[in-house]
């Protein structure tokens, strides 16, 4: 139905595809760059079907190839020595193992020194690490070393439910901890796209936004979750759709409905043509003009035919927009109904005839000069190629963005940039210049009210500009 190659939910898409919604791929960067470079082991913390494990999985893809990794399961480890063992097996380390518990990972913390002298390094990561018991726990410290340089002991990932759950308490100085935050509507609705381009459906995502975050509501914000119940949805939309195209044909109901609305109106139209309403036509009687009536008749029209006159005889000139005005003409003297003496003159205002040359009224204008204010260098056009920025907001009107520019205490470090996103303008806002992603991530403290329970989208300058159109 919806053309997918693969389950959007199963085992297949989670080994090909990590979403990194919900700050999941800010966070496998952050523990690759700890176990790289930092003292400090990793712990991440979340309740069962958060995505711990997917994480961790994201994490060893995102490593080099010297990396030796040793994956174990916390839940069926027992035996120190079967631990021991495991982590000879995986690592590749190549001892012996009949010699004892002590032994045996004493010459561990010996070798992996050596043979981190020659690039190699080494992981270990622990699945339900807190389900552990207390001595098994205290050796697995031990490997973090007994005095020899902190580059060259062997790395540890730790995935547990909460911190509260350890026997023992762990020191804070040699662990950083991940938490991991269950799925607001925003980042399910990134996770059921990845996940369903992951499948091989790229003409959409088949299930409605409100449909998402029902979803997800009902799933309680866990990955896990969401995804059984985003498939038993699939399969209940497919089950609907399979059934509508074997029921009667939709288009046959169609044209029967039509046929019979055509039947309504032509019968209506039948009876509404002799029920019409005869509109008879009630003629008017003509009143005669009055005396008073045609005498101002025959002035305005001797008053017309001058001007006509005087325009026929002289060149074109700009008449005067305001027409004359006879309303207010006045009768001096009336004129007697029939009276043997001469008639007495009825007096009118004289006709105003425009000038040849009309004088051109000159109005001052006023110039303003507006002084152009001097253009300044654009974030994006200073900002170094390698350098990052945090991009904190997409949207597609324009407006939206320059409303949040004044919450800025330097406008010279923010800037908004148009790309072009499902072929339609996008606009994204990005703020400040960083020589690392690290520094970028510590800068959002510092950001406006507004930004302060977001995670900002650390780039380049670079792909920045590659989608920029201008």
């Amino acid at each position: 139905m919806y053309h997918l190659q693969h389950d959007p939910f199963g085992a297949l898409v989670d080994a090909m595809v990590f979403s990194g919604a919900g700050g999941r791929y800010e966070t496998a960067e952050t523990i690759r760059h700890l176990l790289t470079y930092s003292h400090q082991d990793s712990l991440v913390l979340g309740q069962a079907g958060t995505g711990k494990r997917m994480l961790a999985q994201q994490v060893l893809k995102m490593l080099e190839e010297h990396w030796r990794v040793a994956w174990i399961d916390g839940s069926e480890t027992d035996s120190l020595v079967d631990l021991l063992r495991e982590i000879v097996g995986q690592l590749g380390l190549g001892l012996r193992l009949d010699a004892d518990a002590d032994e045996l990972l004493q010459r561990i913390i010996e070798i992996t020194a050596a043979r981190t002298h020659n690039d190699e390094s080494f992981l270990i990561v622990i699945q339900f690490a807190d389900r552990l018991p207390v001595d098994i726990l205290a050796k697995l410290k031990l490997l973090r070393g007994t005095g020899e340089a902190l580059e060259s002991r062997v790395r540890q990932l730790w995935l547990c439910n909460s911190l509260d759950d350890f026997v023992a308490p762990l020191d804070e100085d040699d662990w950083y901890a991940h938490p991991l935050e269950r799925f607001n509507d925003t980042a399910a609705e990134q996770y059921i796209k990845d996940r369903l381009i992951g499948a091989g459906n790229v003409s959409g995502v088949p299930i409605g936004v409100k449909d998402i975050h029902r979803l997800n509501q009902m799933a309680g914000g866990l990955p896990d979750r969401l995804n059984e119940l985003a498939r038993d949805y699939l399969i209940s939309t497919t089950f609907k759709t399979g059934e509508k195209g074997r029921s009667f044909p939709f288009t046959h109901v169609m044209a029967g409905l039509a046929a019979v609305v055509l039947v309504v109106i032509a019968y209506v139209y039948n009876e509404s043509v002799g029920e019409r309403e005869v509109v008879t036509i009630v003629p008017v009687a003509v009143q005669p003009m009055s005396a008073v009536e045609k005498k101002l008749a025959e002035a305005v029209a001797s008053v017309e035919a001058k001007q006509q006159n005087l325009v026929a005889k002289e060149e074109p000139v700009a008449l005067l927009e305001t027409p004359i005005a006879l309303a207010d003409t006045t009768i001096l003297a009336p004129v007697a109904p029939e009276a043997p003496q001469a008639a007495k003159i009825v007096e009118l205002p004289k006709a105003v005839v425009p000038s040849a040359e009309p004088q051109s009224v000159k109005v001052p204008v006023s110039v303003t000069k507006v002084a152009a204010a001097p253009a300044k260098a654009r974030l994006l056009t200073n900002g170094a190629p390698e350098a990052f920025t945090q991009q904190l907001i997409g949207v597609r009107d324009r407006t939206m963005l320059e409303q949040l520019l004044p919450q800025f205490a330097a406008l010279e470090s923010v800037d908004i940039v148009e790309s072009v996103h499902k072929g339609k303008a996008w606009f994204i806002l990005i703020h400040g210049q960083f020589d690392t992603k690290e520094a970028a991530l510590q800068a959002t403290a510092g950001l406006p009210a507004i930004f302060k329970d977001q995670t900002p989208w650390i780039r380049t300058f670079k792909s920045i500009r590659t989608e920029a159109v201008r």
